[in-house]
């Protein structure tokens, strides 16, 4: 197997090609995943040294940018792609360590809402410093040239927006 990306993915298109397989997508999926895989354990490497998970600051981010400060945790687990189980592990955690508040909604009696504390918005600051100063990715990212940063944001866009649409939909005709 080849070891530059750009062989690897030549190499195994050939491969399945020739096992009569479409693989016109095969160059754009293969380097997104392994973009992907890159960028998440690098994030998580710097956010692990500050004691947090890239899902962590993801979460928190979240819990920020909610302007209603109504933000109930079904909800953020549907804006977050994960199961309640998961969120509810997650924001266990947060709250141990004094970085999120739980508190009972005012407009549902079941629900509970989620708010940073002075703490967690300023951890969550220091990691989004952090991976600013010191994600492999941003490095890359700055060395493009204007045109490519905005083309690469238009298309990664609508990628993402097609698939969470996809996606949405799936989790919600399970649940």
């Amino acid at each position: 197997m080849p070891h530059r990306p750009i062989e690897q993915q030549q190499a195994a298109s050939e491969f399945y090609a020739a096992l009569g397989i479409d693989v016109s997508y095969f160059a754009a999926i293969w380097h997104t995943y392994k973009v992907g895989h890159l960028l998440m354990a690098d994030l998580d490497r710097i956010c692990l040294s500050r004691g947090l998970s890239m899902a962590d600051v993801h979460l928190m981010g979240a819990v920020r940018l909610d302007a209603t400060g109504q933000l109930r945790a079904t909800d953020l687990a549907q804006t977050l792609h994960v199961s309640n189980a998961v969120l509810s592990t997650r924001v266990a955690k947060l709250e141990r360590q004094g970085l999120v508040v739980r508190a009972p909604s005012v407009v549902d009696r079941r629900a509970f809402v989620l708010s940073l504390t002075a703490a967690g918005a300023e951890a969550l600051d220091a990691a989004i410093d952090a991976i600013r100063r010191q994600a492999h990715f941003v490095r890359a990212y700055d060395r493009l040239t204007e045109r490519d940063k905005a083309e690469l944001s238009r298309i990664m866009g609508e990628l993402h927006s097609e698939l969470d649409r996809e996606f949405v939909s799936a989790v919600r005709s399970v649940i």
